[in-house]
């Protein structure tokens, strides 16, 4: 007797969740096919990937014009505070778009950062070497802007 109770019970619930699942409206659920992946999928659109690269390129864009200002700072009075704060402004626009960069182009992400992380050093050291940090600056540039050529 508790072995066919159990049965009926087990039949009982498993017919109540097949149940649930059943949509007794035969007009398709806009609000599912609006959220649904696969209905709005457009096989020839990279729109995700057109919107990461638009973001790193900007990104790029703001790190070479940070560059661009210490680069002026240094030519003109070379304040070591402003060269500090110089490259703080560096490190933080750099960093924005860091995971993205180093995800999506690994390559360029090591080359860019083998005189990036130096530059920002440089310009946070107490006793500045302004020759290294201009040879850093340019070469930094110099990657980034090849790296935005490339990428278009």
């Amino acid at each position: 007797m508790l072995n066919g109770f159990r049965v009926i019970t087990s039949g009982v619930v498993l017919g109540a969740i097949l149940l649930s699942g059943c949509n007794n409206s035969s007009e398709p659920d806009v609000a599912q096919q609006e959220n649904s992946p696969v209905m709005n999928e457009n096989p020839d659109s990279n729109t995700g990937e057109t919107q990461n690269a638009e973001v790193i390129k900007k990104g790029f864009d703001d790190v070479i014009q940070s560059i661009k200002g210490l680069e002026s700072e240094i030519s003109t009075e070379a304040d070591s505070g402003k060269i500090q704060e110089m490259g703080k402004e560096i490190s933080s626009t750099w960093d924005s778009i860091e995971k993205q960069v180093e995800n999506e182009y690994p390559d360029w992400y090591e080359r860019i950062e083998k005189n990036l992380y130096p530059l920002i050093g440089e310009s946070g050291n107490p006793d500045k070497d302004l020759e290294k940090i201009k040879r850093l600056s340019e070469a930094t540039k110099e990657d980034l802007q090849l790296f935005l050529e490339e990428v278009k």
